[in-house]
């Protein structure tokens, strides 16, 4: 049993039952907001540590004072205590009733407190076919018998909030008999200050109104809550409540986060959107679901003829826990009780419900029925070939309402009676196992073209109407992508993502090295830091644990996908590494992955390279492999002919295609490394087709040094520093297909020149980057640039550099605890543990702060990724307004400013990285660079992200064209 001590969110005892690491569940049995603890929380921790030698305040003086204000009753009339379950056994305690009503069914804290009290309980029915809703008949039986009415709105594990009708019985009732409401969920409903009971409780001698905020704010490790009542009430529990209960840092955090009215409203909006999502979702799997009004869910088996117990036991073994409701008293073995997380971990949630409710039917049944209406097919000759195999594995289902999966219909409002849909279809006889198909491909080497050959065949079987999803076990990179929950993962699977059209997830690419200094990486885990490794030791001490996490991962996409793309790393063939890989030929084995392997012709040895590869394979692992494709071709294929047969002959395996080079794609590059390989075969200069000059001299396009003939369009000069540490270089991308505009990376003192702008780019190690500006000189130049005029722009760490100083009293980034920055701006810089990754969205005036004030700003978007926290030593101008951008769209109240702009306005920094992704605002920001020159502005012409999504069918359509389609479908279909 996973509520061994009577609780859900207990991963300590799933790991034990499912033998999984703790950390590779999904928890849907514990019901958390899951936004995480808003970012003030981590301040605290990391500012006021040292607070911890000294005695909390026995009063909670300060706490008190705030929950006064805010729910605008008296300090007098509040009692903080550990957590809410403190809460309920005092108020037991001081009333110590003989007799308890409580409602059936409801939280077991409730009765265990009246328990110890030696009380008895008088069950108050909450009846199944009445929804759940409390009937004012058995509330009025229940005042009438008892000495003390115990009842929970919302209700747990119902969701139902009390009627409006209750509400004034209570009130009216307690001026006669003690009652306690424990409205422990009250703060997930928007309409909270017209349903809580809260200011009633200060006032009445015998109301007592318990919540907790631990659930709201997500700070369960820290046990935080709190009682109104009469202050007669809370003095008497105040003398048996233990002292000091209430720690340190759970005082500050709790003051804290009730000013975040941001955090509140974010989620609101996501659980406005989510809670119908869920409810539909579940009942269109024959569910029979208990309308929420909070982040939970209520749902029984009984229409399927199932038992709580053996679906929970098989969603564990699936590595997602929810909880046994059969344990609360009134519900039998049919019910369980879910939480509502994010999309995207909903969305797996419902897959593997569907899987296990599958397969459990089955073993009743000997036979595998379907949940709802068969799959539909889909289009295209390639699908055809294999629809037979990938079709029977699709997991998605279409019932009344519902869309297929990572598709968002009409949200059902989801009150009222219980909803039911149909279950099994006896009309229905195509089978459909549980798990999608796969396709694995792997490389001779680093750079062979894996990450846009995979994007490729995603975007190939997305137009042939399949539902396909990337994944790559373990990614190395700089150059990070934030998924719309505000996780981080390589950029390379948040593009092949893109290509699916679909959203980005953690569980595509699960975990994540980011390279700080030689041989030490941080380690992200599920797009949050985990801790920094060298090499040896991330082999020794967390593969083993990195390796359920992977399997964990990819298991939750088998069950949401027709089929699943996965991407190798590196070589397959490294002999040293073998072993323990998670990333290449095992991960191929543990998805069942029939594999085929790029070589890079462009850089030579091409036969060499995939013989050499085949034969360090084991026996078993060249039987995976299926086929080549040769990537990056130059030059008349009818030459390589000859080789071909031979490759062909010798290896028995089939060559797949060849496929040509494809210049100026306008798709981002993975890493920096492949950045250097790319200027290291040019001239190190970037022009506006998008191509090295030394590329378009070969494919006779016009280079940037042409551009500067009479003639022809003059170009802005626009220098970017290659710092040694480089990251999200893809901040630059657009300006490299600006038609106007020469990018050039720069990283000495000599080649720095007299551009027309310096862009400072984002670093993975702000302090060492630092020190190289400083020891190439490149450091006082830019400020003497800057000083003379010049124009200089910092993302991310590069606006950290601008500023005065860097603080790091945790030596996170370097050795050093302070370090000066450039000057440029009056600025402190503070790293922290804790990293921000979030959206976001905001206007700017920057380039119209001279316009009358009904001039509308421009609206910008991107993304942050930093552990530093900035603050301002001198009041400055900002140039940009911004919010970060809710779950699944949804936008956030509260706007905050961000980043500086200086006096003359020709420097300016922020933390938004894809800033320069905004048309509107790049083209404003190189004019007013053409204005300095004396030329005339252009229009914005360029619409990057239209361009990239054209970019995406180009590449599909370049590869399907030399690729042999029909043998990869019956690759991919021959495991069905």
């Amino acid at each position: 049993m996973l509520e061994k001590y009577g609780h859900g969110g207990d991963l300590r005892t799933a790991a034990e039952t499912f033998g999984r690491n703790a950390e590779a569940f999904l928890d849907f049995s514990s019901n958390m907001n899951p936004l995480g603890p808003p970012d003030i929380v981590g301040d605290i921790m990391r500012d006021r540590w040292k607070e911890l030698a000294a005695y909390p305040d026995p009063a909670v003086r300060e706490l008190r004072s705030k929950l006064s204000a805010v729910y605008g009753i008296p300090a007098e009339a509040i009692l903080v205590g550990n957590g809410a379950a403190e809460l309920i056994d005092l108020a037991v305690r001081v009333l110590k009733p003989g007799v308890t009503a409580l409602a059936r069914p409801s939280f077991s804290e409730y009765e265990e407190a009246v328990a110890k009290v030696g009380g008895r309980i008088y069950e108050l029915p909450l009846r199944d076919a009445n929804g759940f809703v409390l009937e004012t008949g058995e509330v009025e039986r229940a005042l009438a018998v008892s000495e003390l009415l115990f009842l929970g709105s919302p209700n747990n594990p119902t969701g139902r909030l009390m009627p409006a009708q209750v509400r004034t019985m209570l009130v009216e009732g307690a001026w006669k008999k003690p009652i306690i409401l424990d409205e422990a969920f009250m703060d997930f409903c928007p309409d909270e200050e017209k349903l809580s009971l809260i200011k009633e409780a200060a006032a009445l001698p015998n109301l007592m109104v318990i919540r907790s905020m631990t659930k709201f704010y997500a700070i369960p490790g820290l046990r935080l809550g709190f009682i109104v009542a009469h202050p007669d009430r809370i003095r008497a529990m105040r003398q048996l409540q233990v002292q000091w209960s209430v720690n340190t840092l759970a005082q500050h955090v709790g003051t804290a986060v009730l000013d975040d009215s941001a955090y509140a409203a974010r989620t609101h909006a996501w659980l406005a959107e989510e809670r119908p999502w869920m409810l539909e979702r579940l009942a269109a799997l024959g569910l029979i679901v208990t309308p929420s009004e909070t982040n939970y869910v209520l749902f029984s088996l009984r229409g399927l003829g199932l038992q709580v117990k053996e679906l929970q036991a098989e969603m564990g073994r699936r590595g997602i826990l929810i909880r046994d409701a059969s344990l609360f008293p009134g519900l039998d073995g049919t019910y369980a009780r879910v939480a509502i997380r994010l999309r995207g971990h909903n969305e797996q949630l419902i897959a593997a419900l569907q899987a296990s409710i599958r397969l459990l039917l089955e073993k009743e049944s000997g036979a595998a029925p379907v949940l709802g209406h068969a799959v539909k097919k889909p289009a295209g000759t390639g699908a055809d070939i294999a629809s037979a195999g990938l079709q029977e594995r699709s997991p998605h289902v279409e019932a009344s309402g519902q869309t297929a999966a990572g598709q968002r219909p009409n949200a059902a409002s989801g009150v009222g009676q219980h909803t039911a849909v149909a279950g099994p279809s006896s009309e229905t006889t195509e089978k459909e196992p549980a798990l999608a198909a796969t396709l694995m491909v792997q490389g001779t080497s680093s750079d062979a073209g894996k990450s846009l050959i995979t994007a490729a065949l995603c975007r190939i079987l997305l137009q042939d109407g399949l539902k396909v999803a990337p994944f790559k076990s373990q990614n190395m990179s700089l150059n990070s992508y934030v998924t719309p929950d505000g996780k981080e993962i390589g950029r390379a699977q948040g593009m092949q993502a893109d290509a699916c059209r679909i959203a980005a997830t953690t569980d595509m690419n699960p975990i994540l090295l980011k390279p700080k200094k030689d041989m030490v990486s941080q380690v992200v885990v599920h797009g949050k830091p985990l801790r920094d490794y060298d090499a040896r030791s991330y082999r020794e001490k967390y593969l083993g644990e990195a390796e359920s996490i992977v399997k964990a991962s990819l298991g939750r996409l088998r069950e949401a996908y027709d089929v699943v793309v996965l991407e190798g790393a590196g070589s397959p063939a490294e002999v040293n590494l073998k072993d323990r890989d998670i990333v290449n030929m095992r991960l191929a084995g543990w998805a069942d992955a029939p594999v085929v392997l790029v070589a890079d012709i462009d850089r030579g040895g091409v036969f060499a390279s995939l013989v050499g590869t085949m034969d360090i394979f084991t026996a078993e692992e060249r039987e995976r492999v299926k086929g080549f494709i040769i990537n990056k071709f130059r030059g008349d294929v009818s030459l390589l002919k000859p080789g071909l047969e031979w490759l062909e002959q010798r290896t028995g395996k089939p060559v797949l295609g060849v496929v040509p080079f494809l210049p100026g794609l306008e798709l981002e590059d993975e890493d920096s490394a492949s950045l250097d390989r790319k200027l290291a075969s040019g001239t190190g200069l970037l022009h506006g087709k998008g191509q090295l000059a030394g590329e378009a001299a070969a494919a006779g396009t016009e280079t940037a040094e042409e551009g500067r003939q009479p003639g022809t369009m003059p170009l802005l000069d626009i220098a970017v520093i290659r710092l040694p540490r480089l990251s999200n270089f893809t901040d630059i991308d657009p300006l490299v297909y600006e038609r106007d505009v020469q990018v050039r990376f720069v990283s000495s003192l000599e080649e720095l020149g007299s551009p027309d702008a310096v862009i400072l780019p984002g670093s993975k190690n702000t302090v060492d980057d630092l020190l190289f500006l400083r020891h190439t000189g490149l450091a006082e130049a830019l400020v003497d640039y800057a000083q003379r005029g010049g124009r200089v722009v910092g993302i991310c760490a590069g606006y950290q550099m601008m500023g005065t100083r860097l603080l790091d009293p945790q030596l996170l980034e370097s050795d050093l605890p302070q370090i000066e920055g450039l000057g440029l701006f009056p600025t402190e810089t503070v790293f922290t543990s804790e990293k921000r990754t979030v959206r976001a969205v905001g206007t700017t005036r920057l380039f119209n702060a001279n316009s009358s004030a009904d001039v509308a700003a421009s609206t910008i978007q991107g993304y942050e990724i930093h552990m530093g926290r900035t603050r301002f030593l001198e009041p400055v101008d900002h140039p940009f307004d911004i919010r970060e951008e809710g779950i699944h769209g949804n936008e956030i109240e509260g706007y905050h400013p961000d980043g500086v702009i200086s006096s003359n306005g020709k420097c300016w920094g922020t933390y938004i990285h894809g800033v320069l992704h905004n048309d509107d605002f790049r083209r404003d920001w190189l004019n007013q660079l053409r204005q300095t020159r004396g030329w005339e502005p252009l229009t914005a012409e360029l619409r990057f992200q239209e361009r990239r999504e054209a970019a995406f069918d180009r590449l599909a359509e370049h590869v399907r064209n030399h690729l042999d389609m029909e043998r990869l479908y019956e690759m991919i279909g021959s495991k069905a």
